[in-house]
């Protein structure tokens, strides 16, 4: 049988867990934004400029990080923050960023030791967000879930999602080519390297490939490929293609490829 004595303390403390909840939600409220950036920013590459607003819900008018050497201008992001996060030092946020067509949607977390992990993200961008180290103009629009990624200072540890390259074009001798839609679920391999699985999903290339990207630089690309007949004559593929790759039979094609 519970003490009367204890009885009555209950709805006291039960007052009081409530009162200790309403002042930390208050003071996290007053906190400037910059004490927010400050912890998200430590011990990583990312980058903020123009903090303003406060720890529970600020925006930075202009963002980027740096991922393997590449730096990536995320443009304005705006964050809204999980309270509880940072009595644990790690934390989380709901953030939101936008610089011309791209937008990228998710959750992040940092830490003190500088691992930053993003989960449920999604990402909207045109097809120059990647057109470092592609020796050809690339057009279109990217589009991306990332179900997990974890970083610890410039390096990456974790890696998986999917990605599609919708109206896909690359531009040779001054003009453009249309490639179709496709699409890819890569992953990190816990080896230093990027793994893809990619497919077409509509177009006149008929494609089935895994491309490994070594995060040290270069592609390998194996599989294989079919062309459309149409498509074949208007990029003269018969004239120059055999001279790369193997081919079996007319139109089609075995990827062996190390860039």
């Amino acid at each position: 049988m519970i003490p009367e004595r204890f009885s009555e303390f209950v709805p006291r403390l039960r007052w009081l867990v409530l009162l200790l909840v309403l002042t930390l939600g208050f003071a996290i409220t007053q906190i400037p934004a910059t004490w927010a950036a400050y912890l998200m920013t430590q011990g990583n590459t990312l980058g903020m400029s123009g903090v303003n607003g406060t720890a529970w819900q600020g925006r930075a008018s202009m963002t980027s990080v740096e991922i393997d050497g590449i730096p990536y201008s995320l443009g304005e992001l705006r964050w809204r923050l999980n309270p509880g996060s940072l009595l644990l030092l790690r934390p989380c946020a709901n953030v939101v960023s936008e610089l011309e067509r791209q937008r990228i949607e998710g959750r992040v977390c940092t830490s003190i030791n500088g691992r930053v992990s993003v989960s449920d993200a999604s990402i909207d961008a045109p097809a120059t967000l990647v057109q470092a180290g592609i020796p050809v103009p690339l057009d279109g629009q990217l589009a991306a879930t990332i179900s997990s990624m974890v970083l610890r200072g410039e390096q990456l540890h974790d890696l998986q999602g999917r990605l599609s390259w919708t109206n896909a074009r690359v531009q040779a001798e001054g003009s453009w080519t249309s490639l179709g839609s496709y699409a890819s679920e890569f992953n990190y391999n816990g080896q230093g390297a990027i793994v893809a699985q990619v497919f077409d999903l509509d177009g006149p290339v008929d494609l089935d490939a895994t491309v490994t990207l070594p995060l040290t630089g270069g592609i390998d690309i194996q599989g294989q490929m079919a062309l459309t007949p149409a498509f074949s004559a208007d990029i003269q593929a018969e004239e120059w293609l055999p001279l790369l790759l193997e081919s079996p039979e007319r139109y089609r094609y075995r990827l062996d490829l190390q860039l």
